[in-house]
């Protein structure tokens, strides 16, 4: 189900997406549902990749205690 979004664009963003439209001619609502999910799932990998490495960060870190606790023994 589609719905009414009313946003502001910049001048550029504008005739940039003008262009693309007519150059492609794909309609400019399409253009902007297509930028907003690529944008979607930028963010979600970014996301996935950011939770990723804070995993590997605590993983190293218990790895480092239990190095230094063998290293005492």
């Amino acid at each position: 189900m589609l719905k009414t979004y009313a946003t502001k664009l910049e001048e550029r963003q504008v005739k940039e997406l003008r262009r693309l439209s007519k150059e492609t001619k794909i309609p400019q609502a399409e253009l902007m549902r297509q930028a907003i999910d690529l944008l979607l799932e930028k963010l979600k990998a970014d996301q996935e990749r950011l939770e990723f490495l804070k995993r590997l960060d605590a993983r190293l870190e218990e790895d480092k205690e239990a190095l230094e606790r063998l290293a005492q023994l």
